[in-house]
């Protein structure tokens, strides 16, 4: 090192990156170091992009997103809507009830004609029934008719049998005259022979006498005989009397099974001729299907009855991929078909049940049996919804909802936050999903 304070080997050739006189100038350098003033606008920037990260990093924390799914469904009665059906096919010659109108159990809805027309007789059905109606009343009358002969058959024999008595008793009376003969001939006859012994009476007048007892015994015999035929007769006739009341029960009986035959085939005619179809359960009419003089079909419904005090519910059809996170308690959104959304709100209801069994869509109503664009339909589940209102708000007004409405329902399934939506790719693939 030499006086300078410099390492001699400094000025060795080849050993230096930079020129001895820029190392002598940063050796002498008593300035410091220049730096440059940042502007205001950095600042700005600066505070700008930090404000920035903490309001997205705050909505990432503090924000959430609720996920939907969206299923159709169609709004019915707690209690079940009943569907009246004609019985078979016929045309519909009166409807006695309007939409709204309020029904009792047992009134009268409808009347159905199935009346076939003939070349000869002209309506059939009702020359079958007139026909039946006449007999009906032929055998009717013919009954009483029976019933009157044996009155007076009875009557005839009761006549006879008093007849009989009396004849009888007249009897009776001259057997007791007549054995009186016979004792009073035998008398006579034994008291001329007793004067035929002393010769005072000839022979002739005892044969006489004995002739005349014979003649007077047989008379005494043949009036018991008449007396015994008498009370043979009488006997008879009462007998006779007393079956009078067995024969008439067996042919009344006869003519009420034959006047029943005929009623029963009678009511079936009219049955088949024209059906009544009444109210089987008190309600309110609605979707009225059939028209006076419009065929109906044994499947075709000729109208719904909504019970009495009966409570609407929506009924959701899921598919099995929309079902996996739905349980009961959860809210729901409801848009009906009929007020659209976007003018009168959604409304809200509450999931009462969820099926266990997937129904197949031979057995989803007619709405939901078909899938989208004429698709194959899929087994759904049904959602039971109770509904918080049981009308809607139409421009002011409370309008009622009615059974059938379709509608579309939004169910909350999954509430998080935004930030659980951001990292929840990695978290699947970490396998930490919650």
């Amino acid at each position: 090192m030499d006086g300078s304070g410099r390492d001699g080997r400094d000025d060795e050739p080849g050993l230096s990156l930079f020129r001895a006189e820029v190392l002598r100038a940063q050796q002498a350098s008593w300035l410091g170091t220049v730096l440059v003033k940042p502007r205001a606008l950095h600042w700005w920037f600066a505070g700008l992009a930090a404000l920035t990260t903490v309001l997205v990093v705050a909505v990432l924390c503090l924000g959430s997103y609720t996920k939907r799914a969206r299923v159709p469904g169609w709004l019915v009665p707690a209690q079940g809507m009943v569907r009246v059906f004609a019985p078979r096919a016929a045309v519909a010659t009166g409807i006695f009830v309007q939409e709204g109108s309020v029904v009792t159990q047992g009134q009268q809805l409808a009347t159905l004609s199935t009346e076939e027309l003939s070349m000869a007789l002209g309506e059939t059905q009702a020359h079958v029934v007139r026909a039946l109606a006449a007999q009906r009343d032929s055998l009717a009358a013919e009954g009483e008719r029976n019933r009157e002969l044996l009155r007076q058959q009875r009557a005839t024999m009761a006549e006879r049998i008093a007849a009989l008595r009396r004849e009888e008793q007249n009897m009776q009376r001259e057997i007791g005259l007549q054995k009186s003969r016979v004792t009073m001939a035998r008398q006579w006859e034994a008291r001329l022979r007793e004067l035929q012994k002393l010769g005072f009476v000839l022979e002739h007048q005892v044969r006489e006498a004995a002739a005349d007892v014979v003649e007077q015994a047989a008379r005494h015999e043949g009036a018991e005989r008449n007396l015994i035929a008498l009370g043979r007769e009488r006997a008879a006739l009462e007998g006779e009397m007393r079956d009078i009341p067995v024969r008439q029960a067996a042919q009344e009986e006869l003519v009420k099974r034959n006047i029943a035959a005929t009623a029963r085939e009678l009511a079936e005619t009219e049955a088949r001729r024209a059906l009544s179809i009444v109210a089987p359960q008190a309600g309110t009419v609605t979707a009225i299907h059939a028209t006076p003089g419009a065929t109906v079909t044994p499947g075709m419904p000729l109208l719904s009855i909504v019970p009495r005090g009966a409570i609407l519910q929506a009924h959701l059809y899921a598919p099995s991929g929309a079902v996996g996170f739905v349980r009961a308690g959860q809210r729901v959104l409801l848009r009906y078909r009929a007020y659209p959304y976007q003018k009168f709100g959604h409304y809200r209801g509450v999931i009462r049940s969820v099926s266990r069994s997937a129904i197949e869509p031979a057995d989803l109503p007619a709405p939901f049996a078909t899938g989208a664009q004429g698709a194959a339909a899929e087994t759904r589940y049904r959602i039971v919804v109770a509904l918080d209102r049981q009308q809607v708000t139409a421009y002011g007004k409370a309008v009622p909802l009615q059974p059938g409405m379709q509608l579309d329902a939004e169910i909350l399934l999954d509430r998080r936050k935004l930030y659980e939506w951001v990292l929840e790719p990695l978290f699947t693939l970490t396998g930490t999903v919650q």
